[in-house]
């Protein structure tokens, strides 16, 4: 799982300082890069919102292969595309959108796999959820990296061709390695439509008014960091940096600041209250990124600072995910967590597409100041508001006990 889900990651982070790169270079426009990055979240938004469903009534293994295999032929189409014909941004959208239809069902199956997997394993739902997003931060570090250097080299659309063999090798190893027997559950729901199971999860989420501010909060965060990583740090590197790899060094540098707070919470994370981590590390991950960039030091300083605001991002899927199982019960699991992500992503276009409207309005400067300012005042809820107090665990750490 853990295996698959880094590799997965090593991809994801190629796309997402190619597609952007490439939409720069070709038009030079901050909000046809906007536009291309809303395509995409529009195909996450769609999919997450019946993933859960299928999840539940298909199993997380079969759906996790699935996704990841139906995605790779869209992958491989970008490039085949640049290298046979005329790739119009409108077909780029297209692509964009297709590959944002596949990465949530992969996601939302691997989340629901994982709980079964920690209880196999007998180990603290804070140390594997840990775990979880420490790889996936090995994945977004080495990921960029590679994307920024190979650019340089290749340009932005062949690097779209290692992402495709990355998620065909996720899907082999779930396919292989992850024990049906332990993943399979019966069919649910298989007498009733869609319709009536998505409403099933969104009745068991609007019942939790916790987690319904946690999603309405991840919104607003997910908006506003889809306009800064898709749009404006690009922009930086066509425009300011004039390298590439700097781009590709940037995203690495919050990938290992990510890597090293989510090894941190795996080690201390069951000492202090979810509540105090959540906040503190929003506060430190969010608007000091923005002023980070807009200050624009030298790019050694630069990549140092970010790394240390990074820090605070790697707990913060931990704590959610350790949140959602224990509030969310097993049998609507898939469900609750698509409509918690739904939630959670539904913004994320309009974020990309203020960005690259501010770009154009305002300069880029000026744009990343405005929407680090609103990233600061997002980011203080959790200490503002007393539902957030519910976040708060058990003294003891949980442990899942293995089925069977």
């Amino acid at each position: 799982m853990l295996a698959a889900a880094g590799i997965a990651a090593v991809g994801s982070a190629m796309t997402m300082v190619a597609i952007p790169w490439y939409v720069l270079d070709t038009t030079g426009s901050g909000s046809m890069t906007g536009a291309v990055a809303a395509a995409e979240t529009v195909g996450l938004l769609l999919s997450f919102s019946v993933a859960g469903t299928l999840v539940d009534r298909h199993g997380p293994r079969r759906i996790s292969v699935l996704a990841d295999l139906l995605t790779v032929p869209v992958l491989l189409a970008v490039p085949l595309f640049v290298a046979t014909m005329e790739l119009s941004l409108l077909a780029l959208a297209a692509m964009a959108f297709g590959i944002g239809l596949g990465r949530a069902p992969s996601r939302t199956a691997k989340q629901v796999l994982l709980p079964e997997a920690i209880a196999l394993a007998g180990t603290r739902v804070e140390r594997a959820t840990a775990a979880l997003e420490s790889v996936h931060r090995i994945g977004d570090l080495f990921g960029a990296l590679a994307a920024g250097a190979l650019i340089t080299v290749l340009g932005a659309a062949p690097v779209l061709l290692l992402d495709a063999s990355t998620l065909f090798l996720a899907a082999g190893l779930v396919a292989l390695l992850v024990p049906a027997r332990f993943t399979e559950r019966p069919a649910c729901g298989q007498d009733r439509g869609y319709l009536a199971d998505l409403r099933e999860g969104a009745r068991q989420l609007r019942g939790d008014h916790l987690l319904l501010w946690v999603s309405g909060l991840c919104a607003g965060i997910n908006a506003l960091f889809v306009g800064l990583y898709s749009v404006l740090v690009p922009a930086y590197g066509a425009r300011v940096w004039q390298n590439s790899a700097l781009v590709g060094v940037v995203i690495a540098a919050v990938g290992a600041g990510g890597l090293l707070g989510a090894l941190l919470y795996g080690w201390l994370g069951g000492r202090f209250g979810r509540r105090a981590i959540f906040s503190w590390c929003f506060l430190l991950c969010g608007a000091p990124t923005y002023g980070v960039l807009a200050a624009n030091p030298p790019a050694v300083v630069m990549v140092l600072l970010l790394t240390l605001c990074s820090f605070g991002v790697g707990p913060l899927n931990p704590v959610l995910a350790g949140l959602m199982y224990e509030r969310v019960p097993v049998a609507l699991r898939g469900r609750v967590f698509g409509a918690l992500y739904t939630g959670a992503i539904a913004a994320m276009p309009l974020g990309a597409l203020l960005a690259g409207a501010l770009l154009d309005w305002i300069g880029l400067r000026p744009a990343v100041l405005v929407l680090g300012g609103i990233c600061l005042a997002v980011a203080c809820c959790p200490l503002m508001f007393r539902i957030w107090r519910e976040m708060d665990a058990p003294p003891e750490s949980t442990v899942l006990v293995a089925p069977g």
